[in-house]
């Protein structure tokens, strides 16, 4: 056998070998889990869990927590575990997200027992 013929082998070889770990490891590896948080509306009993690092609300159906309110806007706001705590972001929304009675103008900390209003509908912030 020559040189070429071994490299032919053996290139195939170590990367199936080389995939193979990787798969090994992602199986292996876990996610780092979220203190698990809700909102409750107090109105209604409804409780919308939050179980992962971000968490969009909104009125759209591609939000995490949906919102089905006029004054929601479709990406009302995103709720994102930091190293800090949690932190409340507006995306810009067009009626305003506010943390008991002062307006979120971009990011705010949220923390346990806080009540958060997205475009009027008031929600209790906990932390599980």
């Amino acid at each position: 056998m020559d040189l070429m013929t071994v490299v032919r082998y053996l290139i195939p070889a170590l990367c199936l070998i080389i995939i193979a770990y990787c798969i090994k490891h992602l199986l292996q590896s876990k996610a780092p889990k979220v203190t698990p948080a809700c909102l409750i509306d107090e109105l209604t009993g409804d409780e919308y869990l939050i179980t992962n690092w971000e968490t969009s609300v909104g009125r759209s159906n591609a939000c995490d927590i949906v919102l089905n309110y006029p004054s929601v806007s479709r990406f009302h706001a995103v709720i994102a575990k930091h190293k800090k705590g949690w932190i409340l972001t507006d995306t810009n929304s067009s009626s305003g997200t506010t943390i008991g009675k002062t307006k979120v103008e971009r990011t705010a900390v949220i923390s346990d027992g806080d009540t958060v209003s997205f475009g009027g509908i008031v929600l209790r912030f906990r932390i599980k």
